[in-house]
């Protein structure tokens, strides 16, 4: 965590954002893994799904509001898994997660699946 004022701390991740919209790319991106930054990647408030070592925030009124189906992330989530329990709407963040329960980078794993199964944008820094 970098300190950027007295009592505030961001807390900087490399994220997976996979867009609902199949013609935004799905991206790998260091992102502020504040709330703030997660409702506005998400447009409300969030909802987590845990999966063993990594979790995805969505919006948690993506089915009410109609927000199109993630196909990308529940193909992600049933490569991952083997199941899938939900249809996911919206937009989706991936993280990964510390042993306390913390947010940290997304998992290389899950990066690498990504890629083979629908393709990464490159950014450059």
């Amino acid at each position: 965590m970098t300190a950027i004022a007295e009592g505030q701390t961001v807390n900087t991740c490399t994220a997976l954002i996979i867009p609902a919209n199949l013609a935004e790319p799905a991206r790998v991106e260091t992102i502020d893994a504040g709330l703030e930054t997660l409702q506005a990647y998400v447009a409300g408030n969030i909802e987590a799904v845990t999966v063993d070592d990594w979790h995805f925030y969505l919006n948690e009124e993506g089915k009410i509001l109609h927000l199109a189906p993630n196909r990308r992330a529940a193909q992600l989530v049933l490569e991952e898994t083997g199941v899938l329990a939900d249809v996911y709407c919206g937009d989706v963040v991936v993280l990964g997660e510390t042993a306390d329960g913390d947010e940290a980078d997304v998992p290389e794993h899950l990066i690498d699946t990504a890629q083979q199964l629908f393709g990464l944008h490159q950014t450059t820094a």
